[in-house]
């Protein structure tokens, strides 16, 4: 079931500011994608990067789950599975209370009034002649490594103008949602252990722990030359 938005504009609700974004990169196993979204406490995936009926406001964690087990899969066979913008772009929120829907024609747009888990499909490139890895650079050099998940430690209304620490705000719903995925991210996933040169290098992206047995599929890995200790 589709929740109640209430129906508004930014010239009502100022616009939503966020910053320093803590962000997890992560690359997981399909079952594993399905253990976070059991581990976690009850939330929705929203879309806001569309234009769609109300009712279709929101998307079912089921087909999320089906798409994400389609790419993974896809890695395990050496291949490369592109997933739907709109659904991995969406936000995961335990209250319908962080949007407002604006009308446009043909629909209306969610816009976001309090933090939300924001999604962004994943990718890196790397440059061996520094051995620098950049991360969120989408391009044809670029490795596909799952999702990024963001949450902001400050945020704003263009209205009220009052700067909010928002993990210092413990009952706010989606607070405690993000703090349950740290945890859940901290015990089941690890920084990716590359090895350069014969040397292990950790990155600031991870992994979760039952990718290792298959990670060695990965196609753009290959084609980088790239292994994983």
């Amino acid at each position: 079931m589709c929740p109640d938005f209430r129906v508004s504009h930014p010239k009502e609700e100022g616009v939503f500011q966020a910053s320093k974004w803590f962000s997890y990169r992560v690359l997981l196993d399909e079952s594993e994608m399905e253990d976070l979204f059991a581990a976690l406490p009850p939330f929705e995936l929203y879309n806001v990067s569309e234009i769609v009926p109300i009712e279709q406001a929101t998307f079912p964690k089921g087909d999320f789950l089906n798409e994400y087990a389609k790419s993974a899969g896809a890695l395990k066979r050496g291949e490369v599975y592109m997933l739907p913008k709109a659904l991995f772009s969406s936000a995961l929120s335990a209250t319908a209370e962080a949007f407002y829907a604006m009308d446009v024609k043909k629909g209306v747009i969610l816009k976001i009034l309090q933090p939300v888990i924001q999604l962004s499909i994943h990718h890196f490139t790397y440059a061996p002649e520094n051995q620098s890895f950049h991360f969120m650079v989408h391009s044809q050099e670029s490795i596909q490594w799952g999702l990024q998940f963001s949450y902001p430690q400050l945020y704003s209304n263009s209205i009220q103008g009052d700067i909010v620490e928002v993990m210092k705000e413990q009952t706010y719903p989606n607070t405690i949602l993000f703090r349950a995925l740290m945890k859940w991210m901290r015990n089941h996933s690890r920084p990716v252990p590359f090895l350069i040169d014969g040397q292990k290098k950790n990155v600031e992206a991870r992994m979760g722990k039952k990718c290792f047995d298959w990670i060695e599929n990965h196609p753009q890995l290959k084609e980088k030359g790239l292994v994983i200790a």
